[in-house]
């Protein structure tokens, strides 16, 4: 479901659209490129997003080292396809926000994860196979950052930085 906008607007979802607009621009790849240059225009500017990411997370978002997040981010996503809930919960900035779809009745249901312990016990409705499935998919150089922070896909995750600039997953928006 990449990039697919959710059917069910979230709490968030006004927030992340608003965000997207506001959001640093990320150069994208020019629309001709010409056949044997192709290989090494597509790579600079794959190399121009990243950097434009990585000033993005220190200027706009307030991390305090762009490598250090680029390295938590390839860790959370290692310990998330490999199933280390105890890994991923060491990510986490307490209090979790998670915002999760209500099918009954077409609200969203707030839940606030205040411990380690009470994110393991509830791990798999919060980690859904879409939002395990967006984070695997998405890369570096496509997460969203802004004065919020950064973000995964269309804000299925989101991460801040502490008050020392360290990142963690701050709020998950997750379908039920």
């Amino acid at each position: 479901m990449k990039n697919a906008w959710r059917k069910k607007t979230t709490a968030l979802a006004t927030t992340s659209l608003l965000a997207a607009a506001i959001a640093v621009p990320v150069s994208a790849a020019p629309a001709s490129i010409s056949a044997s240059g192709s290989a090494s225009a597509v790579s600079a500017a794959a190399s121009s997003k990243a950097s434009t990411v990585e000033n993005s997370l220190v200027n706009v978002a307030g991390f305090k080292s762009a490598s250090n997040f680029k390295a938590f981010y390839a860790n959370l996503q290692r310990a998330v396809a490999k199933g280390d809930k105890a890994a991923v919960a060491a990510r986490v900035h307490y209090p979790l926000t998670v915002f999760m779809d209500d099918d009954d009745d077409d609200n969203n249901k707030k839940l606030v994860i205040k411990t380690k312990a009470q994110f393991l016990n509830n791990y798999n409705r919060i980690f859904t196979d879409d939002v395990r499935e967006n984070l695997a998919e998405t890369s570096f150089s496509e997460l969203l950052v802004n004065w919020k922070g950064a973000s995964v896909d269309d804000g299925d995750i989101w991460f801040t930085p502490s008050k020392s600039g360290m990142p963690g997953i701050s709020t998950v928006n997750a379908d039920d």
